[in-house]
């Protein structure tokens, strides 16, 4: 039986804080490295520059945020078991921690397999062929209703959840610096959302700001664009690290968390 050394102790506050700094500084290093490789040209291959492109969805910080919103979720899965079979806590709780733990599973491959995107590009495809019918229907006349990418017709569903989300994470978590986290976390992650909803409205609208920016400021199209999506990439990774770290935290709160975990093996060498 192994002794008291053996046992592994975690401060998952102390843990919480360190994966936020290391977070938060390769968050910063993959937009410098960005201003300098990409968008300054330092290093002349096409492909690297393409590679630290930051606005791409094939480069290093894409799976950078699909890797930590995947960890997320993870960090969730454990809460969730945890409630559920150590805690005692009560229904509301397990399913809260159930739903958010699908909701993370889902946006990490949401990152990885653009789904968001591709449901819009499909519903685009559905729109022009109605329109070259002459029957629009009612999915044209909503889509109508939203002047910027197409899938952004779907932000009331993630906004319900959003609420869901911050309704479930002050109950468990109470007034405090958690709770201020997470609406850090959620107003980076919505500010991100309003950059790419401007992103994708007609240059010539009322709304788009990007426009106004250029013609005030005598500014590159290319400069205005490709800042803006990074800055909009940096704020959605920055929600999730945000996320992230309240969620480690709350893993040393779990009323039962005097639990020990130990590993054995089914197969023994000849010598044991």
């Amino acid at each position: 039986m192994a002794g008291e050394s053996n046992h592994l102790s975690v401060d998952t506050d102390r843990l919480s804080w360190q994966l936020l700094t290391l977070l938060v500084c390769a968050e910063l290093f993959l937009v410098g490295l960005d201003v300098v490789v990409n968008y300054a040209e330092f290093i002349q291959y096409d492909s690297i520059q393409r590679l630290s492109n930051i606005a791409r969805e094939d480069g290093l910080a894409a799976w950078f945020m699909t890797s930590q919103t995947l960890v997320a979720a993870l960090v969730l899965w454990l809460l969730y078991w945890l409630n559920r079979n150590l805690d005692g806590a009560s229904a509301l709780h397990r399913r809260g921690w159930m739903i958010l733990a699908l909701f993370f599973t889902y946006m990490s491959a949401d990152d990885g397999a653009l789904i968001h995107e591709r449901i819009g590009t499909m519903f685009e495809d559905m729109i022009e062929t109605s329109d070259k019918s002459g029957n629009v229907g009612f999915l044209g006349q909503w889509l109508e209703i939203f002047p910027s990418y197409e899938w952004q017709f779907l932000l009331p569903i993630f906004a319900a959840i959003g609420l869901y989300m911050l309704y479930f994470l002050w109950s468990v978590l109470g007034l405090g610096r958690a709770l201020l986290m997470v609406l850090a976390a959620f107003s980076c992650l919505a500010t991100a959302v309003i950059l790419d909803f401007i992103e994708g409205i007609p240059a010539d609208h009322s709304l788009n700001v990007y426009t106004w920016l250029k013609q005030t400021y005598m500014l590159e199209d290319y400069t205005v664009d490709h800042f803006a999506k990074s800055l909009e990439e940096f704020l959605e990774m920055l929600g999730i690290s945000l996320f992230l770290t309240v969620f480690v935290a709350q893993v040393g709160r779990v009323q039962s968390n005097l639990f020990g975990i130990r590993f054995v093996s089914s197969y023994h060498s000849p010598e044991d």
